[in-house]
């Protein structure tokens, strides 16, 4: 394990890993505006110039002070439409910046770490029909002993000033704690796009009757188009890990960017019925199970696919003169590879030739990017969402500042000798080295002594000095999946637990209290004791763990 990795571990296990605290009052501002509805504004400021083969670009800052941004739009309304995981929708004015929140969901959402409000889309027929779509993840009520999350695809009808109340459009997707994709689109052909992680079950991704590991194609009201591929069903392609870009060509090509595991993050190009493959299938079929699998089944290979992955994130087919190097090829903004890479078409769109990276490192973690009807292409970082907290070793030099919406557009000959003070940037002719994520973190000496003497004042009595609990009673923790399934663990402790769970093979009728008055640093070092010992070998628990799980309380 890198020295990193263990420092960090010794270090986390029992002090609380606070990121970016400065920021603390910036966002109790921004929480204090939301609450009354005052429009935040500040004017675009340029800060860099990009420099391509033949057009200079002016990068400026359009609106910063943003946490946890998830998905960024160009509306019909010639506005930027902004979401955010904690429930909340923002429009902003491009040219003064002026950003007005329209909409708060945050009391129908679950949020936590990727949980929360995700995607937007607006009817293709928006002066008629001004319906704003949302896709958003939701927590069925349980007893505490497991939850269950879904998401649903709702509308809102805009008046001009706010959103108003949500209309399921398509409801019970299967959600989870991870892998919920997703992003919305409407094609030229007037139906709507969804994407569908794979919800921690990669196999679901190559069922055609579940709807995870998909994209699904609706009408505009939530039926079922007369032309799918299979009659009656809303799968339009299927074998889809975790997608979160989605991109139509003026030719009608369809292109999907498509998270990996550890491996092989992908762009296709999406034809109806087809199946692209996960988990049967990583990248291109090119390993000996992959090729034998290929021989009784119709895989669909990608376009292109990385190794060591990029988290491919927005995807953007740019279709303007306005910049020219650019034109006829696609945008692909990256989580972890931190940087915005123009893959070049061939004339049928049907083969990527190429790979340009741009502002590599110079933002941060770009999530989303999209394009105004002028050419200005706007990008969108991720820079304060929980995955850099939960993994701070693949991010050296992450920004610290909220997280910003970055408008690149053409030059104007009139801005260039008063902007001729700004840096240049130009293209990044080697990739950035990238490390794999690691959640195997194990558990310190410190962690287990603060463990073990919580374990004797909180559970001892109940569960016994070596975790086996009292027959007929009191379920074990020893040697469990329920200690070793790190979520579930965590809502229990948080939320407490009633009636009849099943313990390795015992029905138990359990009663057990919510230790939420606990705080963050002594859950974790509790959970890390019990994960770690009463031969579960799990391993340790952060604090900022239990603050994600938090989130999820009502």
């Amino acid at each position: 394990m890198p020295p990193a990795i263990v420092r960090l571990a010794a270090g986390l296990s029992l002090r609380r890993f606070s990121p970016m605290p400065r920021l603390s009052r910036l966002f109790l501002l921004l929480s204090a505006s939301l609450l009354v509805g005052t429009p935040l504004s500040a004017a675009p400021t340029p800060f860099a110039r990009l420099q391509l083969e033949h057009t200079t670009l002016e990068v400026a800052t359009i609106t910063g002070d943003l946490l946890a941004p998830i998905d960024l739009a160009w509306g019909p309304d010639d506005h930027l439409w902004l979401t955010q995981l904690d429930g909340r929708v923002w429009r902003l004015d491009p040219a003064t910046g002026e950003r007005i929140p329209v909409l708060d969901l945050s009391s129908r959402i679950f949020h936590r770490r990727s949980h929360g409000l995700l995607t937007l889309a607006f009817h293709p027929w928006f002066a008629t029909a001004p319906y704003v779509y949302l896709h958003y993840v939701y927590q069925v009520p349980t007893r505490g002993a497991q939850e269950i999350v879904r998401s649903r695809v709702v509308r809102c009808r805009w008046d001009g000033a706010r959103l108003g109340e949500p209309e399921t459009v398509f409801d019970e997707i299967p959600g989870a704690s991870y892998h919920n994709g997703s992003r919305l689109a409407f094609g030229p052909d007037g139906k709507l796009y969804v994407s569908t992680g794979d919800a921690g079950h990669p196999s679901a991704s190559l069922d055609p009757a579940r709807l995870s590991g998909k994209i699904l194609r609706l009408n505009p009201d939530g039926t079922i188009p007369a032309d799918n591929p299979t009659p009656g069903s809303p799968v339009w392609t299927l074998g889809h890990r975790n997608a979160q870009g989605l991109a139509f060509a003026p030719n009608g090509r369809t292109y999907l960017s498509d998270h990996g595991a550890n491996n092989d993050d992908e762009i296709n190009l999406l034809e109806p019925g087809r199946n692209y493959g996960w988990p049967t299938i990583e990248g291109f079929v090119d390993r000996p199970h992959e090729i034998a699998a290929a021989k009784d089944h119709r895989f669909t290979e990608p376009l292109r696919a990385w190794t060591p992955t990029l988290a491919t994130a927005g995807l953007a087919h740019y279709d303007h003169a306005a910049i020219p190097e650019w034109r006829g090829h696609l945008l692909l903004a990256n989580l972890k590879g931190r940087a915005l890479r123009m893959l070049p078409l061939n004339a049928s769109g049907d083969a990527i030739t190429g790979e340009h990276i741009f502002l590599q490192e110079r933002l941060g973690r770009i999530r989303q990017v999209c394009v105004s009807p002028t050419g200005d292409v706007y990008l969108l970082t991720s820079n304060t969402d929980w995955h850099p907290r939960f993994q701070p070793w693949m991010y050296s030099g992450l920004p610290t500042e909220p997280d910003r919406i970055v408008r690149l557009r053409p030059l104007a000959p009139a801005d260039s000798t008063r902007l001729a003070a700004l840096p240049v940037w130009r293209e990044d002719l080697t990739p950035l080295p990238l490390m794999s994520e690691n959640w195997s973190l194990p558990p310190t000496t410190e962690a287990l002594r603060a463990g073990q003497q919580l374990y004797a004042l909180h559970c001892l009595p109940c569960h016994g000095p070596n975790g086996e609990g009292a027959p007929g009673l009191i379920p074990p923790l020893t040697n469990t999946d329920w200690v070793r399934n790190k979520n579930r663990i965590l809502q229990v402790v948080l939320n407490g637990l009633s009636g009849p769970i099943e313990v390795n093979g015992v029905t138990y009728q359990q009663e057990m209290p919510a230790f939420r008055h606990l705080s963050d640093d002594d859950l974790a070092a509790l959970l890390t004791y019990v994960r770690a010992s009463f031969e579960n070998n799990a391993n340790a628990v952060i604090p900022n763990e239990v603050a994600e799980e938090r989130k999820g309380l009502k």
